[in-house]
């Protein structure tokens, strides 16, 4: 006969039994993998441009875990029970675009790269892609739309598409103020705009300046921007400069004189660039003149002769630091050695004289070049204008002779005596 005890212990080794061979595990549909955000960069492409669309995928899943239970006991003791839960991964195969003919996904090296082997995504995990792409150079504007397909092994596939902004407008430069006629030794401003027509911001804005005829200087050369806003304008100005450096070169700095602007920027990680040329004429009517006033034709050696100059601003604005400077001449001592004028303002006409002595100097004929210089009021830049070259021959003194000075103090007191002579006769005929 089996005991009471035997049964009991016989019931729950059986239920012991039970209890370890069961596992429960809930498998239900595989994993949701969506794409939570996109973006595109740059935000909208020029055609030609490259750039990369940026994916951010998620495993959505928060109700498919896998449970396992297990209770475990001994026959006449406490049982036990443990519960462990592992959640599902998604398992992504593999992430790519579908291209079509006016966006291309760029694909280096082999074939494989255009795979991307990102392996388990956990539960509530999520993971940013880029992708690169390009438009076409020969692309409309308008959006365009690229599909993300991801492949999920243990779920469903996505398909996901992601609008591409096409648009050709550009950056350009205009024009506010040129004149179209200045004069040599001039310097005016030129009044320039710089428009991002684009519905997006580019970066590295950069204005340049150039000349395409010789006689032309430009203060400065090139103007850094950096970032424009989409529809953003700003204004930047150029200082033109028609001075002649060489005075001997000034009739052929006159006539139609070409430059051209330059403006070049970014949009995304792609350059671009867009330009503007123009002209401007070229006169020696408004200058800033060295007039001779007197000057002897000869002077005879030991004497010292006068020369006379005006100096006239015939610009359209003042100048500053004016100065008229002969060339040192052997033989010759000429002072002033610098006659300075200083600040002179529109149409102000200044005296500038010289004495020069020629004790040294052998007779004969001799030029004596002067220069007239001055400094622009805006960029303190010195400058030669048109200047001067005094033609004087030097004769010698008549052997036996008096020196010159003499004689004409002679000729003074002998004038004085025969005045004061018939001044005296002709008191004592009225006298009588």
């Amino acid at each position: 006969m089996i005991s009471i005890r035997k049964v009991i212990t016989m019931g729950f080794a059986v239920a012991s039994l039970l209890l370890l061979a069961t596992a429960t595990v809930s498998a239900v549909d595989g994993p949701a993998v969506m794409v939570t955000d996109y973006n595109v960069e740059p935000e909208v492409l020029m055609p030609g441009d490259a750039g990369t669309i940026t994916v951010t995928i998620k495993n959505m899943d928060t109700k498919s875990p896998e449970t396992e239970t297990t209770t475990t006991g001994r026959v006449g003791g406490d049982s036990s029970t443990t519960q462990m839960t592992s959640a599902v991964s998604a398992e992504i195969e593999t992430i790519r675009l579908s291209s079509s003919g006016e966006i291309e996904w760029l694909q280096k090296g082999s074939y494989r790269t255009k795979y991307y082997n990102v392996g388990s995504l956990g539960q509530g995990e999520s993971i940013s892609i880029s992708l690169p792409i390009k438009a076409d150079a020969h692309i409309s504007d308008g959006t365009y739309f690229t599909e993300v397909y991801i492949e999920v092994d243990n779920g469903e596939n996505v398909r996901f598409p992601v609008p591409v902004k096409v648009d050709s407008s550009e950056v350009e430069i205009l024009v506010k103020d040129i004149p179209s006629e200045i004069s040599l030794s001039e310097s005016v401003t030129m009044e320039m705009e710089v428009a991002n027509n684009r519905p997006n911001s580019v970066s590295g804005v950069i204005v340049s300046v150039k000349p395409l005829s010789t006689g032309l200087e430009f203060i400065p050369e090139r103007i850094f921007i950096g970032d424009l806003g989409a529809y953003e304008k700003r204004a930047v100005d150029f200082t033109l400069q028609t001075f002649s450096t060489d005075a001997t070169q000034a009739s052929d700095e006159t006539g139609t004189k070409r430059f051209a602007f330059e403006v070049t920027y970014k949009n995304g990680d792609n350059k671009h660039h867009n330009g503007l040329e123009s002209s401007v004429f070229v006169t020696s009517i408004a200058d800033v003149r060295l007039i001779l006033v007197n000057a002897p034709e000869s002077v005879f050696k030991d004497d010292a002769a006068k020369i006379e100059f005006d100096v006239a601003n015939g610009m359209t604005k003042d100048i500053k630091a004016v100065s008229v400077i002969p060339a040192a001449i052997e033989g010759l001592r000429i002072l002033p050695s610098e006659y300075f004028i200083g600040d002179m303002e529109v149409g102000d006409v200044f005296s500038a004289s010289f004495d020069v002595y020629t004790s040294d100097r052998d007779s004969g004929d001799v030029e004596i070049p002067f220069e007239l210089v001055f400094r622009d009021v805006d960029t303190d830049r010195r400058h030669e204008a048109t200047g001067y070259e005094v033609h004087i021959e030097v004769k010698e003194q008549q052997k036996g002779g008096l020196p010159n000075s003499i004689l004409v103090a002679v000729v003074i007191g002998i004038v004085v005596i025969v005045a004061v002579l018939l001044w005296i006769r002709v008191k004592r005929k009225r006298g009588r």
